[in-house]
């Protein structure tokens, strides 16, 4: 994986949301703090209209949010861990407990597509699948997302 688009500082165990929008509203801040979107609130905004779309909620309790709106300064892969099942509308009806999150460059829509591919067929490995939904380890997730 390109250390550009992901480096472990990209993971987040978010404490606090109780709700898919509290999760897209920190989420939009960790992006933004990372130097990847230049306002928390527009890719905020990014993550729900996507969302309105199609849900981004897989299976297992994995989501693949994603923004491309005009705050998005560079390509980026984010993981985030919930302390809390997040209820997410996901195709299995199962709360979200870990989201690959991607911040999509407005003029990046073919490697976004490349990258969703790359990530949706890592996830039906069933022991990496496993490894981030249980893995807490920092070094060890990031390990894992570096496969991909």
């Amino acid at each position: 994986m390109d250390k550009e688009i992901f480096n472990k500082e990209n993971i987040f165990y978010d404490q606090s949301s109780a709700t898919q929008d509290d999760a897209f509203k920190n989420i939009g801040k960790f992006v933004a703090e990372k130097g990847y979107s230049n306002s928390a609130d527009a890719f905020y905004e990014g993550l729900k209209a996507r969302e309105v779309e199609s849900t981004t909620g897989f299976k297992d309790g994995i989501a693949i949010p994603h923004s491309n709106d005009d705050s998005v300064e560079k390509p980026g892969l984010f993981l985030i861990k919930f302390s809390n099942g997040i209820e997410w509308n996901a195709l299995d009806n199962k709360p979200i407990k870990v989201a690959f999150v991607l911040s999509i460059p407005k003029n990046g829509s073919t490697e976004h597509l490349k990258l969703l591919s790359k990530i949706a067929r890592k996830l039906m490995d069933d022991e990496f699948r496993q490894n981030i939904l249980d893995g807490n380890d920092q070094d060890v997730l990031s390990e894992a997302i570096n496969q991909i």
